[in-house]
């Protein structure tokens, strides 16, 4: 026997339907299911302030990524304006990424602005940690925020190393506080004198770090896993000045009012790298609390996909998107659009069970042409996306539930064709490491795994 598999709201016709293991687990269960599968959210978390619902798909207009239409609606969804004259640099794998890092930090001369989820006590951490603390030393003004939560595997005396040596720390959240334990600041942010900023997908920790090192670890994907494939951007330019303001709204959470005094030394006057020929760039934050930023970076990736005419390739570590997203992939599919996803598969996955509840939403996907490619070895975790060759998205930003219902997250959506080619050619040089999934496979699935899977895809808004 096997159990209904999940399908799209739109899709198919109603929400997918359950097994039925015990009246108890079912009742439970459905809130979450129906709230998931056919409203692309479960219950919240949280309050959140919204603008009211987003319009219908057949009330958005398609223009193409590169039209003054789809700009506007950026603008207008995402609170994040588009400015030209940037130059991007994408840092491909740890080794390129904390390379380019530690080259940036041995330079800062004014400020060193520093945010990320992990923040491990192994090498790579007090590496980094004993640089931070040097620059502060020298003179440097060195903030750091840190996600409690995230660091928790962390040593608290690399923190206080850092405070005794000037650097000031700031924990967001609480390691051991579970009641709250949805409300997570999952951003990346380093900028450098308020001139130039990494922005990406990639913590502070030995398997980022290692990443393209050929090496093998003690990671969270297990003893003597790969070193994880993932992806930074560098900028440099007018943007940069809106990633600084997106950390400088984080910190003044965390510690308080800047005096105009500090932000004016942060934000240095910024001159187009390259007047006509540079890359356009927008910065969008999306946090579920902040009114403004709610679900911006979901309406980032929807507008992109639904307004995409040849081909759309997406590179994402945790891919279990809402029903609006994957009703987009299939529209998109249907309609002609080459779409490709390359993501985790169970064995690769160091969260296995996002896995598991993510395929128990393929078949709609694969049905109507969306090509998914799961990785084998090494944890992928990346977070990057590419529309008509056009039109890019770097950032901490994952396709699940967390980055829309419950995580702060920031991207950095780019219109350059030179971007956009890089990273069609990394995605089709991962190919050779990935398996396409194929309908007959999932076909083939027991029951109980099926049972599984749709038992995890009741919870998967917190995934």
């Amino acid at each position: 026997m096997k159990v209904q598999r999940g399908g799209s709201p739109g899709v198919g016709g109603a929400a997918p339907a359950a097994p039925k293991p015990s009246t108890q687990q079912t009742e439970q269960a459905a809130p979450a299911q129906k709230g998931w599968a056919a409203k692309g959210a479960g219950p919240a978390p949280k309050a959140a302030t919204t603008s009211g619902p987003a319009p219908s798909n057949s009330a958005i207009p398609k223009a193409g990524v590169r039209s003054a239409v789809f700009e506007a609606q950026l603008d207008k969804e995402t609170n994040s304006r588009s400015l030209d004259g940037n130059k991007v640099s994408m840092l491909f794998d740890g080794v390129n990424s904390f390379a380019e890092r530690n080259k940036m930090i041995d330079g800062a001369k004014e400020s060193i602005c520093f945010q990320t989820f992990i923040f491990n006590s192994d090498e790579t951490g007090w590496e980094l940690a004993n640089k931070l603390a040097a620059k502060a030393k020298e003179g440097v003004e060195v903030r750091v925020i840190y996600d409690a939560m995230g660091s928790g595997r962390a040593d608290p005396k690399m923190f206080e190393m850092m405070k005794k040596a000037g650097v000031d720390v700031q924990a967001y959240g609480e390691k051991y506080k579970l009641w709250d334990i949805n409300d997570r600041w999952h951003e990346k942010h380093l900028i450098i004198d308020g001139k130039a900023s990494i922005q990406g997908g990639m913590n502070i920790a030995n398997e980022y770090a290692l990443g393209g090192s050929g090496k093998q670890i003690f990671s969270r994907g297990g003893v003597g896993s790969e070193a994880w494939r993932d992806a930074d951007m560098k900028l440099e330019g007018p943007a940069v000045a809106d990633t600084m303001k997106a950390f400088v709204r984080n910190w003044e959470e965390v510690a308080g009012k800047l005096s105009d005094g500090d932000k004016a030394k942060l934000f240095p006057k910024l001159e187009k790298v390259s007047a006509g020929s540079g890359a356009s760039v927008r910065v969008v934050q999306s946090n579920p609390e902040v009114k403004g930023l709610v679900g911006t970076n979901d309406k980032l990736y929807l507008r992109g996909i639904q307004n995409a005419e040849k081909s759309i390739t997406i590179e994402n570590a945790y891919f279990l998107p809402p029903p609006e997203i994957r009703k987009a992939l299939i529209d998109a599919a249907k309609r002609g659009v080459d779409v490709k996803v390359m993501t985790n598969s169970k064995a690769s996955n160091d969260m296995g069970f996002v896995s598991d509840a993510a395929r128990y939403f393929y078949d709609d996907m694969i049905k109507a042409g969306v090509k998914i490619f799961e990785k084998q070895g090494g944890t992928l975790h990346s977070k990057t996306a590419t529309f008509d060759g056009q039109f890019s998205v770097v950032g901490s930003v994952n396709m699940n539930g967390r980055s829309k219902n419950t995580d702060a997250e920031v991207a950095l959506a780019v219109q350059d064709d030179s971007t956009a080619r890089q990273l069609e050619q990394r995605f089709a040089s991962g190919l050779g490491q990935t398996r396409q999934v194929q309908l007959a496979e999932l076909k083939k699935e027991s029951f109980f795994t099926n049972l599984k899977q749709w038992a995890l895809s009741t919870m998967a808004w917190t995934f």
